[in-house]
């Protein structure tokens, strides 16, 4: 029965739950770094073959609407931690007056390889500047410019909003063409004065080291346009994706090309390795958010301590492990709503390494637990203790109950990598049960927080089910190729894939090629670890049986 608390804690929850993502990124933004762009001239014969294969399918949408190639310019990404040129290619439609860029985005999280903007310039030095579906990313919109993004999807439709879009009253359009100062200079200006803005905004601040965000209401805002526009933007683009006809043959295969190169660059990023400070920071700004969240919502203030303490002790045991095993970048960091997390990158680890992680989280906690038991059994000066004795159930319970063959529990976790490493569909199979259980337990317990976290889940269903298909695909190929061309070629130009955002398809790519270059368990491990699995999960059974003898 949904009692008055249960629908005040529903609707708390929901509203959390839609901001979440907001909430999340203003965390993980906050502490990134941003530094001074620098721009570089360079030819078109100076750009790598690759690039210029992935602009071409734009290219020649360009000169269908009668834009003409004029020349380009290449800057550093301000939002990048690495190097990467973002190249800017300018054309110039000679009758309509509009001066075109195709600028490649060699980011994580983009939706597709490059953005085609539209600009008008005017006699009053203002200007009209269409985006497509990219209008969110920009920091702070320059005091001179009229911004327009209708989230068409479409690049010719783009083209055609543009037209209408200049249409301004009182301003009379220039029609020149720029030359290669007139395009460094005005790329210069677009960095400068969006920077420049921001600041006047309180949306960042300069620092010795290029520019930091700021803890301010500016700042949130922008974060939550950019949440806003970013999921309007996936949504236009599956949506242009779905008319797109595939039989359309060489100019098909061009975009599958273009996709084709953001994929394998993505692939091959190597991840950013976050500083000390600032993976201290998030931790105790994820405490601290983690605490007031299960405070707000009815948990004892005096409890939430010892909940966090247990939670701590529970990552501090991967944590380590995964230290101890080599893995980079790692990181602890709790999780409003769920718990906590420790987190570590390391290119094929070994299945017995992977086990030892996930075991090493619940084993710790559970023999602190009992250890407390024993201490509290053989001193009668401590069995009036209510403190460790919660302690200890809490200790207990916690780290059982994620011991539990549910993926993604720690327990499930041990199951599919002893049983079903390279078996996807079987990971899939196994996944779905676990959904199940966790919706049984959720009804039958009565839990709102289990039944939103198997909506959750329920969301990544689909993606699960067509990186397991993708893997199996693979699998069944007789071929010399690598797994990685393979997976790269199947995502861009099979028909059941050409829906699917670049960004869904980068991720499909990660998970496949990590289930496909992982080894198989050894007989021993998994006759050995299974065993050992087995007896920590049965053990209240065996305890149960074995005290009344």
């Amino acid at each position: 029965m949904l009692t008055t608390e249960n629908l005040i804690l529903l609707i708390v929850i929901s509203v959390l739950l839609i901001n979440f993502q907001t909430i999340l990124l203003v965390i993980i933004v906050y502490f990134y770094g941003i530094k001074d762009s620098t721009i570089t001239m360079l030819e078109k014969n100076e750009i790598d073959d690759n690039i210029k294969e992935m602009i071409l399918p734009y290219e020649l949408t360009l000169f269908e609407l009668g834009f003409e190639y004029q020349t380009q310019v290449s800057s550093t990404l301000v939002f990048s931690k690495h190097d990467n040129l973002q190249h800017s290619f300018y054309y110039y439609h000679p009758i309509k007056g509009v001066h075109a860029l195709i600028d490649t985005t060699p980011i994580k999280g983009c939706l597709r390889p490059l953005t085609v903007s539209y600009i008008t310039f005017y006699e009053s030095q203002h200007m009209a500047i269409s985006y497509d579906c990219f209008g969110h990313n920009i920091i702070s919109i320059p005091h001179n410019i009229y911004l327009f993004d209708h989230y068409h999807g479409s690049f010719k439709t783009a083209y055609t909003s543009h037209l209408k879009n200049r249409e301004i009253e009182g301003e009379i359009a220039l029609r020149e063409a720029l030359n290669q100062e007139g395009l460094y200079n005005y790329t210069k200006f677009m960095i400068d004065e969006t920077m420049e803005n921001a600041i006047k905004e309180n949306i960042m601040n300069p620092t010795q080291n290029g520019y930091k965000f700021s803890a301010s209401l500016a700042f949130v805002n922008y974060v939550h346009r950019l949440v806003k526009g970013y999921r309007r933007a996936k949504k236009a683009i599956k949506e242009n994706n779905k008319l797109i006809d595939v039989s359309q043959g060489e100019k098909r295969e061009l975009y599958s090309s273009s996709e084709q190169y953001v994929l394998s660059q993505q692939l091959d990023e190597k991840p950013i390795v976050s500083s000390k400070e600032s993976k201290v920071k998030i931790f105790l700004i994820s405490v601290v958010t983690f605490v007031l969240f299960f405070g707000l919502i009815g948990i004892p203030w005096s409890v939430l301590p010892m909940i966090v303490l247990v939670l701590l002790i529970h990552e501090l045991g991967h944590f380590w492990t995964m230290r101890y095993f080599g893995y980079k970048d790692t990181s602890i960091f709790f999780i409003p709503l769920f718990g906590a997390a420790a987190k570590g990158e390391k290119d094929n680890a070994t299945p017995f390494e992977e086990y030892l992680v996930s075991l090493a989280g619940p084993l710790p906690g559970i023999i602190i637990a009992i250890a407390i038991g024993f201490i509290i059994f053989y001193n009668p000066e401590l069995r009036d203790n209510e403190l460790l004795k919660d302690y200890a159930m809490m200790s207990l319970f916690l780290n059982y109950i994620n011991l539990l063959p549910i993926f993604p529990l720690d327990g499930g976790k041990i199951v599919q990598t002893l049983l079903f490493t390279r078996y996807p569909m079987a990971q899939f199979y196994f996944f779905l049960l676990s959904i199940l259980v966790i919706i049984f337990s959720a009804l039958m317990l009565q839990s709102i927080l289990l039944g939103i976290f198997s909506v959750l889940l329920i969301f990544s269903l689909n993606n699960h089910y067509s990186t397991s298909k993708l893997i199996g695909e693979i699998m069944n190929q007789d071929s010399d190729v690598s797994f990685k061309q393979r997976v790269i070629e199947r995502l861009s130009s099979h028909k059941k894939y050409q829906g699917e955002e670049l960004i869904t398809k980068v991720g499909m790519a990660k998970r496949a090629l990590k289930i496909l270059n992982a080894k198989k368990p050894t007989p021993s491990l998994m006759l050995f670890g299974l065993g050992f699995y087995l007896m920590i999960i049965l053990s209240p059974l065996i305890i149960k049986i074995v005290l009344p003898l």
